[in-house]
């Protein structure tokens, strides 16, 4: 007899799963660095600053950023926005080499196959618009394919589109959405951006297999013919009901207890009504943990 049974390696599967939330703003997002969602926009200028913008909010340090992290591979290709032929090298007979100077091989998050990325090289200001939105509102990453504003809606691929026309592009992992056509105009306004977050939970279940043999012993007081204040507390023994000692006695489970090495109980799984344990064949019982 025994009312704690381990588990074994096979009776534990851990399942992960994907969960949705949506997330919006009303209205405009600020132009400032905010803990909340906000838009900055970038300019390609040299220094020192016509602006004075130093510092993380600068505006040439936002534009050279998102040109090196999302578009590096990407700018020889102008308008096109697919990334550049592998530049081949030239190794000549007097010892130099000759050959294409730019090779993209930087790491840009390439998120689809037909995700393209054009990046504004000219000389300006407002050469492109950022909507940041803060982890704590997108979880690991962006759904791919749900974020719109009032103007703009993302294809799922990684690019922005206004009506069928490509607009920029948005990165799911990293939480932004970069408009490239702004050209030297104003900043892009992102009214009212929706979106939704995604976050992997894992989902344990635990197998708790009862034999035929197991746990036909029941601690419950009502199987007592008297019980109550005194009775098996002060004599320490107890008289228990004639069908209780017969040999087609089976017990019901109404609630399975998790307990740890040190034999804590961690957490208590309920039924839904009482299950008859059964004298012939085994009962398996699953309980699901979502973390």
């Amino acid at each position: 007899m025994s009312y704690i049974k381990s588990f074994t390696s096979q009776d534990i599967i851990v399942t992960p799963f994907t969960v949705h939330k949506v997330f919006s703003y009303s209205g405009t997002p600020p132009s400032a660095n905010t803990e909340g969602v906000f838009v900055i926009n970038g300019d390609n200028e040299t220094y020192p600053l016509s602006e004075g913008g130093e510092g993380t909010g600068s505006a040439v340090l936002v534009y050279n950023t998102i040109k090196q992290l999302y578009y590096s591979n990407y700018l020889e290709d102008g308008e096109n926005g697919k990334v550049s032929n592998l530049g081949t090298a030239s190794f000549n007979p007097d010892g130099t080499v000759t050959g294409p100077a730019y090779t993209p091989n930087y790491i840009n998050n390439i998120q689809s196959i037909d995700e393209l990325r054009y990046f504004p090289t000219q000389s300006g200001t407002n050469l492109l618009s950022v909507l940041s939105i803060p982890s704590k509102l997108f979880g690991v990453y962006v759904k791919p394919g749900s974020y719109s504003d009032d103007t703009m809606t993302d294809d799922g691929q990684g690019n922005l589109l206004s009506g069928s026309t490509k607009v920029g592009n948005i990165i799911y992992e990293a939480g932004l959405v970069i408009f490239t056509e702004s050209g030297s105009g104003a900043i892009n306004s992102f009214n009212n951006p929706q979106w939704e977050s995604s976050t992997t939970l894992y989902e344990t279940q635990y197998k708790c297999t009862i034999r035929a043999n197991e746990f036909n012993y029941s601690l419950n007081p009502s199987l007592l013919t008297t019980y109550g204040s005194g009775s098996i507390l002060a004599s320490g023994s107890a008289t228990y009901k004639d069908f209780v000692t017969g040999s087609d006695f089976s017990p019901f489970v109404t609630t399975i207890g998790l307990y740890n090495d040190n034999q804590e109980l961690l957490a208590v799984a309920k039924l839904a009504q009482p299950l008859l344990t059964s004298q012939t064949t085994d009962t398996t019982i699953l309980i699901n943990l979502d973390r």
